[in-house]
């Protein structure tokens, strides 16, 4: 008869309630060197993979290439261009990405880094990108693009952001979410286009610089996003 430590390291029912309550970088990685069982568990039921710095993005990335959503929010350090390239390799049917954080800009991201990234991960559907100062308009532009899935978009603190950003809000023909929070380089005129290429819009949020003027923008909004249930709004 098997004993019950046989049985906890063998059951791959028991191991995935088990092992998917790990949540540290560190644990996952021990858990998933203990055996080929363990690793495959750990591999097939992860969703979400939360990375704290970057010095553990080498030994993570190829035991989770099955993970959907990768946050590299609360990271401590400062990610290189060859990080996200080494993740968007890894991980091409990720969904969702969470990147940046008001208490640590990635300030070593370039526009280029971020293109190179999206064009691998297709399959994104959900991109939070908070206070990343050398992202640019053909960043989202290729966002946009080249993730015809895309359903919401929040950024914030994103300072080179222009109205050409919003101008490519266009290529998205299902965006249900959108938020924009802090400071950016969109004008009034510009912000009308949010209405224009959103009217699929059901969640809206805006918080920016008290100097940009967004009557016009709620005016668009209230023509063409028929079907909006929430928007928040703060001066």
């Amino acid at each position: 008869m098997e004993s019950s430590m046989e049985i906890a390291t063998s059951d791959r029912g028991l191991l995935s309630q088990i092992l998917t309550r790990l949540s540290g970088p560190q644990d996952l990685l021990s858990a998933s060197m203990v055996c080929t069982t363990w690793n495959d568990v750990l591999t097939q039921a992860a969703q979400k993979l939360t990375v704290r710095s970057r010095a553990f993005l080498p030994s993570l990335l190829p035991r989770f290439k099955h993970v959907k959503h990768l946050n590299l929010s609360q990271c401590i350090d400062q990610l290189q261009d060859e990080d996200l390239q080494m993740a968007s390799e890894s991980l091409n049917s990720l969904v969702i990405l969470s990147l940046g954080n008001p208490d640590q800009p990635q300030e070593c991201i370039s526009n280029l880094g971020f293109v190179g990234f999206v064009n691998n991960c297709t399959m994104l559907e959900n991109v939070a990108l908070t206070c990343i100062p050398n992202l640019q308009d053909s960043g989202i532009e290729a966002l946009t693009r080249v993730c015809k899935g895309l359903s919401a978009i929040n950024l914030v603190n994103c300072r080179n952001l222009s109205d050409d950003t919003l101008e490519s809000l266009k290529n998205c023909d299902n965006i249900i979410e959108l938020g924009l929070k802090g400071r950016f380089g969109f004008t009034p005129s510009g912000l009308i286009k949010i209405g224009e290429n959103c009217p699929t819009l059901l969640k809206f949020s805006l918080e920016l610089e008290p100097s940009v003027d967004i009557t016009l923008a709620l005016q668009s909004l209230a023509t063409h996003c028929r079907n909006l249930q929430e928007l928040s709004l703060q001066f």
